[in-house]
């Protein structure tokens, strides 16, 4: 083979070594640097290098949290969380019964925000309209439909999983056992709600119904009409949603914070304008720093942030296409967004930024605060680094 084939084969090789090295938008810095040759002619764009400014807005967006397999209620600072449950499936054969007894049956599920020790202290009303529990958030649910009466109440601080009897009102129960025949029977069985009150300190979750091992459940002692037989009844079929709420962001100066279970987020903009038109990206990184001091989040919790194209900055709408963090040392959370950064050079999408949140930002009420673009120590700045090719 003479030396023109061998040199072929070799740039050939090179060219080929993204595809051998699998998804390309997660190449190393070793790998891009191998590559960033005179052959490829890879250029670097970073916005610490080359004074780039990166703009940064906290907002707050309520989210639905019925897929969550925590079902939250307390008060802790400014935060409240109330708890939507109603049970369903009920056996309508016992709508001419008297209930003697009947008790809600609730498990911690040791997750909690923020004290584990504080005092957990609720009251429980009847829901007093309808809403769809998976699509209901803080925003369009309206407090004046929770009703007056108090209809069991607990406190105590729960540390361990140990299951929690509250003493339900009789009347409340038969109620929905007539609806259960009759749905023109008012009052309807609209479900209840569960209010932290003034005594309460922190905000614990107690098992949902989306869990396996244990579910939220009432059992009602009652008798048949004129001394008869009485029976044991187990409702165990309900859905659930947490009303979490924050009246405003508790912000702290030259951070970026990003809260799940309400969710506060935060979009990044990055004036890419010296960027070169229509060049073909390799890689665009976006780099976070972390405060771990002021972040507060479960162990054994998935800590990986989402990144979307935002689409409407009116809406906050996105694109639907996430890009996922991976934590490239103990402090630096890393994300790759070549086809977001690549859309934006092509005209095929105007650059309003990414907003950031955590991937599972319905399932607790984890906060993560990271360092901002206007922090003092520019070494833990957000920053991002774009390598591209000029095409010819």
């Amino acid at each position: 083979m003479n030396k023109i084939s061998v040199s072929f084969l070799f740039a050939l090789a090179l060219l080929c070594l993204p595809l051998i090295n699998g998804c390309q938008n997660n190449l190393s810095d070793e790998g891009l640097s191998y590559i960033a040759s005179d052959t490829l002619g890879t250029l670097v764009l970073d916005s610490q290098h080359d004074s780039i400014p990166i703009n940064s807005n906290n907002f707050i967006k309520y989210i639905n949290t019925s897929g969550s397999k925590n079902m939250f209620i307390g008060k802790y600072s400014n935060y409240e969380s109330k708890t939507l449950l109603k049970f369903s499936s009920i056996d309508p054969r016992f709508d001419t019964t008297t209930v003697l007894s009947a008790k809600l049956y609730l498990r911690y599920n040791k997750v909690f925000f923020q004290d584990s020790v504080g005092l957990t202290s609720f009251n429980i009303y009847r829901l007093q309209n309808s809403y769809d529990f998976t699509a209901v958030t803080y925003d369009v649910f309206n407090n004046s439909d929770i009703g007056t009466t108090v209809l069991g109440t607990y406190t105590g601080t729960p540390t361990d999983t140990s299951v929690i009897p509250i003493t339900l009102d009789n009347q409340t129960v038969h109620d929905w056992l007539k609806h259960a025949t009759d749905t023109n029977y008012t009052p309807k069985n609209y479900g209840i709600v569960l209010v932290s009150n003034s005594n309460s300190t922190t905000i614990k979750s107690f098992y949902s119904p989306n869990n396996t091992d244990f579910v939220p459940f009432v059992l009602a002692i009652v008798q048949e009409p004129t001394g008869g037989k009485i029976d044991t009844l187990n409702f165990s079929t309900s859905q659930f949603n947490s009303i979490n709420y924050v009246p405003q962001i508790n912000s702290i100066p030259g951070r970026i914070i990003v809260q799940n279970g309400i969710a506060i987020k935060d979009f990044l903009k990055f004036d890419i304008s010296k960027l070169p038109g229509r060049v073909i990206i390799n890689q665009a990184l976006l780099e976070l720093k972390i405060d771990w001091a002021n972040t507060f989040y479960m162990q054994g919790i998935d800590t990986r942030l989402a990144l979307r194209m935002l689409t409407d900055t009116a809406t906050l709408a996105d694109d639907g296409i996430s890009y996922y963090s991976l934590q490239t040392d103990s402090n630096t959370f890393s994300i790759y967004f070549k086809e977001a950064a690549q859309k934006w050079n092509y005209g095929q999408a105007t650059n309003l930024g990414l907003h950031v949140k955590n991937i599972y930002e319905f399932s607790n009420l984890d906060r993560y605060v990271f360092y901002g673009p206007d922090y003092s120590d520019v070494s833990k700045r957000p920053k991002f680094k774009i390598r591209y090719s000029i095409r010819r």
